[in-house]
């Protein structure tokens, strides 16, 4: 473990982050392993404060997958991450950096065991994400990292390096003519920063230096749980644009119609948008849509309504193959009497018929022949709905958009505005959907700044 050191001023630190999420857990692993493996000497460890307005830390991970931890998934492809802004120098580089950390096999090498579903979702084997949060809390604790909960960061400026003095390879602080460490370059370079914070429950407020700041504060989504989007304002202040923002990973509104009366209501049914399609669960709501199947679907969608694009996805309420329009038609019966309504509710619910057959001009009760069954049957495969619009932030799993990735190293994160400055996860305009991306893509920024900041 490293040897901490005693001369350095209070409110001084080597590295300063804010946020105490999926990114700030990782950094702290992959920090311990440069540690471990002699690329930082325990004699100069840095040392490292961590920001965040919440009285604990990986809040955000807790509630994930319904408190299972969806931390990955098995099958990356580039369609699972988009950008409001799209600059594909930058998705090149963090799919190839997404790709190249298996969270798994690091999280099995770290006696986290991992179980994979249908969907091929990862998640702890013991399907509870307290498992995650343990272990990532413990790395926190033995990386040494100080942190300051209930805080909230409300301002930050460059300064110059003589307002604060860099770090020998003896955990010394000298002159900037120095730099006897392997990653002194990053310390001994012009720029630091003043981050300023007040606390969330005594608005008390204090001043920290720090020679790197790394800004992985999340989105604008869930803002019960701490991302509210406000350190956005503090990125422009900056000099950071942003792209965005926009609700992801969440429900959608429609146009009002019969099945909006449906609320609550699940079903199975295929749904297809441009090059999406997918078959899952859907949920009518008294707004229009949710459920795994929309919650798939929604980034895409709201990317495309944040660009002003008229959006009419496709729902096929009849996905399974052996439901043709023949099976329905050979049901129907030469004597007895079957109604419309009669031939179809052994595959649906038959609230949900008639509120369709209701919006589509159908008599449910009327007799059912060749010609109404094929109608129907064409009806139900392919529903068009129009949205209207995404479900706000705070009903949103995450929020696209973030920093524009045109002013990011796309290898080290680094800012190519601001030297020393870093940014991490669901910051950045590169979002993930459903299905464990956007953990995963945090977990390779942390390494990519590790790596960066530590020559590891």
């Amino acid at each position: 473990m490293k040897a901490l050191r005693t001369n350095i001023p209070k409110n001084e630190y080597d590295i300063a982050i804010v946020g105490a999420g999926t990114f700030t857990g990782f950094f702290a692993c992959f920090y311990l392993d440069a540690l471990n493996g002699a690329a930082i000497k325990s004699s100069a460890a840095p040392r490292v404060a961590v920001i965040e307005k919440l009285s604990r830390p990986f809040k955000k991970i807790a509630a994930s997958g319904n408190g299972r931890c969806n931390y990955s998934n098995s099958s990356i492809s580039e369609n699972d991450y988009l950008q409001l802004e799209d600059n594909e120098t930058f998705r090149r580089a963090a799919l190839k950096s997404v790709r190249a950390l298996d969270i798994a096999q690091y999280l099995d090498d770290n006696l986290v065991f991992s179980r994979r579903d249908e969907y091929a979702r990862l998640f702890p084997f013991t399907n509870s994400a307290k498992t995650v949060v343990y272990f990532l809390e413990t790395k926190l604790k033995n990386a040494g990292f100080e942190t300051l909960f209930d805080t909230r960061c409300t301002g930050a400026k460059q300064t110059q390096a003589k307002e604060s003095p860099c770090l020998s390879g003896r955990g010394e602080y000298i002159d900037n003519s120095y730099g006897a460490d392997k990653y002194a370059d990053k310390y001994a370079g012009k720029d630091g920063f003043i981050i300023e914070c007040e606390n969330t429950k005594t608005g008390r407020t204090i001043s920290i230096n720090s020679k790197i700041l790394i800004l992985a504060c999340g989105g604008a989504a869930y803002p019960q749980l701490g991302t509210d989007g406000s350190t956005f304002e503090l990125i422009k202040k900056m000099g950071h644009s942003i792209s965005g923002l926009a609700p992801g990973i969440c429900a959608l509104e429609t146009v009002k119609s019969p099945l909006n009366r449906l609320s609550g209501i699940k079903i199975e049914a295929g749904v297809e948008y441009k090059n999406f399609r997918r078959t899952g669960e859907i949920l009518f709501t008294e707004y229009g849509l949710s459920g795994p199947n929309i919650l798939y679907l929604s980034n895409l969608v709201s990317k495309d309504l944040y660009a002003k694009e008229k959006v009419v996805i496709n729902i096929d309420f009849l996905p399974a193959a052996k439901l043709d329009a023949g099976y329905f038609t050979s049901k129907i019966p030469s004597k007895e009497f079957y109604s419309n309504l009669d031939i179809f509710s052994g595959v649906a619910d038959r609230s949900f018929l008639n509120a369709f057959f209701s919006m589509s001009a159908i008599d449910g009760d009327a007799r059912a022949s060749k010609e109404s069954v094929t109608r129907i049957h064409a009806a139900l495969k392919s529903h068009k709905v129009k949205i209207l619009r995404a479900r706000p932030f705070n009903e949103a799993q995450v929020s696209l958009g973030g920093v524009n990735c045109a002013e990011i190293n796309p290898e080290t994160l680094e800012s190519k505005l601001i030297k020393n400055l870093y940014f991490g996860g669901e910051a950045i305009d590169f979002t993930g959907g459903c299905g464990g991306y956007n953990i995963h893509f945090a977990a390779a920024c942390a390494r990519a700044a590790v790596k960066s900041i530590f020559k590891f």
